[in-house]
């Protein structure tokens, strides 16, 4: 069986290495890096510790990745601890990919007809699945500054919901050597640049604030359940069927509450490694692991329409609580029904 892996960013690179342990050499293809300073779309580079066992099981290991512990987490004013880091992701994606064989170019149609299995591991572009049944995507923009402190204080991590009117936050994640990535993302609001403008205003009082440069971008948070079908079939040429299978972000293994991916791409891709050829198996497995994603969609969507006038659910808040217990933030159950609820105005109060 001739196996083609299209995409060889986390999900994509992920999944290749751990199909070469199993004594699968899947052709990848990846049409090159963003353009972007750092080659990569607008993206925190922020996961918890536990993304070391996936690491491991490709050879790798999460120290050789740790740019900054985020021990301490600013949510909108309440300080909670966490088990979060921000990683060098490029140097992660560098090392996914080596050894890979890899085809810079883009995936079409006439390569598609040398294969009997293809994996769409495209991300936000989800290039040769078709369309979800629901999608909904965050659009992202993120600058990477320097702020030093003018006194003794060093910026902290932070995540800032109260800062944009609607659905989304602004996050604070240091990269070390005084720099950081600070961007926005919501729903249903597109000022982000001005929002910024805003918060770096702010801080410069207190830090002296260089910017290098900035990326914008989209995030799918339409989770699993919405993202179907995660498996369809191609005619080809001669008459067979081709199967392909979505993996990670394509099939929207992300937070939608925070858009958080890193970890629940390595995660989709092992549910694929561990299910191989067993598509039925694999689709329930993702659906099942990532139905807590469904309910997270199910909130925004009540918060997007009826919530504007009635304010979150009970329900809702408690999906706000989980949501940072399953990162591993300790956070207050009262104190967080109401600080992590401000990642939206109609949670507030």
């Amino acid at each position: 069986m001739k196996v083609a892996v299209v995409g060889a960013g986390i999900a994509g690179g992920y999944l290749a290495r751990l199909l070469e342990g199993m004594g699968i050499s899947p052709d990848v293809y990846d049409c090159g890096e963003h353009d972007t300073s750092c080659g990569y779309r607008s993206c925190g580079w922020g996961a918890p510790d536990a993304t070391s066992s996936f690491l491991n099981r490709a050879g790798l290991d999460l120290d050789n990745y740790l740019l900054e512990p985020m021990v301490n987490m600013n949510f909108d004013g309440l300080v909670a601890r966490t088990p979060l880091y921000t990683l060098d992701k490029p140097r992660l994606i560098r090392d996914l990919r080596s050894g890979l064989r890899i085809t810079q170019c883009r995936f079409t149609d006439r390569e598609a007809e040398e294969y009997d299995m293809v994996v769409d591991a495209t991300g936000i572009a989800r290039a040769l699945l078709p369309p979800c049944s629901s999608d909904l995507t965050l659009p992202t923009l993120q600058y990477r500054l320097t702020v030093k402190p003018r006194g003794s204080r060093v910026l902290e991590p932070g995540v800032y919901g109260n800062q944009i009117p609607g659905l989304g936050y602004i996050w604070v994640f240091p990269l070390g050597r005084n720099q950081y990535h600070i961007g926005a993302g919501g729903l249903a609001f597109d000022r982000y640049g001005e929002i910024l403008d805003q918060f770096f205003d702010n801080l410069s009082g207190r830090y002296s604030v260089t910017r290098h440069c900035s990326c914008s971008g989209e995030v799918r948070v339409a989770s699993p359940h919405y993202s179907q079908p995660l498996v369809s079939v191609r005619k080809m040429e001669d008459g067979t069927m081709q199967q392909i299978i979505g993996v990670g972000e394509s099939i929207g293994t992300v937070s939608p509450f925070t858009g958080e991916g890193i970890i629940y791409s390595l995660e989709c891709a092992k549910l694929l490694a561990g299910s191989w050829l067993d598509e039925k198996t694999y689709v329930s497995h993702v659906l099942s692991r990532f139905g807590w994603m469904k309910k997270e969609r199910e909130t925004l969507d009540y918060l997007l329409s009826q919530g504007r006038e009635t304010g979150p659910r009970l329900r809702d808040r408690w999906r706000f609580y989980r949501n940072a217990r399953r990162s591993g933030i300790r956070l207050p159950m009262l104190e967080a029904f109401k600080r992590m609820g401000s990642l939206s105005r109609w949670v507030e109060g």
